[in-house]
């Protein structure tokens, strides 16, 4: 396995994706059992570092630089294509590697040292112990959340001038709603987006809404249905899709022309789409932010959507108060999301109850302060978007669309047709409110 380690990490020396992924994880030097390749993987990161993080060094390259240094260490660059997944693993298993033999020899040394020293000199030897055990943790630490000085700042203009460009294109998840998706440029991996509304204002329809727009773009997407149940939910996304009446779906009394749009949608789509979204509804004890996401990540997923916040279960809430338990799950998704090898981006459905929905029809709008456990919910969310629905816009199948909340963008309204059951959800035009 050390040789399969080391034969893929040199292999991602001359490509961008992996080389982006060992510059932000970072592996120290002293965890490449070859001492002469050190200076080789340095080399090829910094190349990567000064090319605006856009250019891998070509393999002729680093076979001119470094040509004599290869045949020394009895290396030959593989041409081969990576995965990111097997970069990172060869990045795990050299630091298991390096951890296991450092750590072996520490525990012989410290052993020796302190059955040598005298009684009154223990104490301090074992700070010197613990200092040397600290020293190796850093070592093997994860760098991909920490950056330092200037290099934070290099890596920051490089992202902006790939970003200026490149066209402007959806990163992440898309809301399905085009206006609200050239505002956001799609939510990010790492982002959790909250989508707060009333009861029945339509947000399990939303999450359907945005489901199906993940998956149409390819993307695998797993959509957790924690209050409809799966049959359901894929009764909505027929409906959505083929523009049928999703009532008269329910009672068999749709026209034929409708059934025939859906089978001929299905005919034309199935091999295209056979596989990437996959609409679960798990058991009790198995809806903790820990238990959804990581069976996300089983499944390869690119985007996640939770239907809905109160169902989510939180794994050990004893008599904390409701406020407490939301600021855990809260908090637990956006750490789960944000770290680690694989970022996702979350859509996270929420009710505002009618206290908050009463207060935001006397406003004419819905302000932070009207969700429930709101601070709790502000500390985790990258994006809070609110769909309101008064009696009017009922009557009239539109719905006003907020961004309440936003880390990364202003603050934009829309109002929307919004008949969710027919597949209608478009942003008319902006507003303000």
């Amino acid at each position: 396995m050390s040789m399969h380690a080391e034969t893929v990490l040199y292999a991602s020396l001359t490509d961008v994706e992996a080389l982006e992924q060992l510059s932000d994880i970072g592996l120290d030097a002293e965890c490449i059992p070859l001492t002469g390749m050190r200076d080789v993987v340095a080399y090829a990161v910094d190349y990567f570092r000064r090319s605006g993080r856009a250019k891998a060094p070509s393999r002729e390259l680093l076979i001119e630089q470094w040509g004599h240094r290869l045949e020394q260490c009895q290396v030959e660059l593989p041409d081969e294509d990576l995965q990111i997944d097997e970069v990172y693993t060869a990045i795990e298993y050299l630091r298991s590697q390096y951890a296991l033999v450092v750590s072996q020899a520490l525990q012989r040394e410290i052993a020796v040292d302190l059955a040598q020293a005298e009684p009154h000199e223990r104490s301090e030897r074992v700070h010197a112990a613990a200092a040397q055990w600290h020293e190796l943790s850093m070592t093997l630490r994860d760098r991909s959340s920490e950056v330092e000085g200037i290099q934070g700042l290099t890596d920051s203009l490089a992202r902006y001038e790939q970003r200026a460009a490149a066209p402007k294109v959806l990163s992440g998840m898309a809301l399905g709603i085009e206006a609200v998706d050239q505002h956001t440029l799609g939510i990010h991996e790492g982002e959790l987006a909250t989508w707060a509304g009333g009861a029945k204002a339509g947000k399990s329809w939303s999450s359907t809404n945005v489901a199906r727009a993940e998956w149409s773009r390819g993307r695998e997407t797993v959509l957790y249905t924690l209050e409809n149940s799966v049959k359901m939910t894929y009764d909505r996304l027929a409906c959505q899709t083929c523009g049928v009446d999703y009532r008269q779906y329910q009672k068999g009394d749709c026209a034929p022309e409708e059934i025939t749009r859906v089978k001929d949608w299905l005919a034309q789509n199935e091999a295209d789409l056979r596989d990437g979204l996959h609409v679960i509804s798990p058991e009790g004890g198995r809806r903790t932010p820990a238990a959804l996401i990581n069976q996300a990540h089983s499944y390869g997923a690119k985007s996640v959507i939770i239907d809905q916040l109160s169902h989510v279960e939180h794994p050990s809430p004893g008599r904390k108060p409701r406020h407490e338990i939301v600021r855990d799950i809260v908090v637990e998704l956006a750490n789960l999301i944000s770290t680690g090898r694989q970022l996702l981006p979350l859509l996270l459905n929420v009710q505002v109850n009618r206290e908050g929905i009463a207060a935001a029809n006397k406003l004419g709008r819905l302000e932070l302060t009207h969700l429930a456990e709101s601070s709790e919910i502000e500390r985790g969310s990258s994006w809070i978007f609110g769909l309101m629905r008064s009696d009017t816009e009922v009557a009239a199948g539109m719905a006003t669309l907020q961004t309440i909340a936003s880390r990364r963008m202003d603050l934009k309204h829309w109002r929307c047709a919004w008949e969710p059951w027919y597949g209608t959800q478009h942003a008319l035009g902006e507003v303000t409110l």
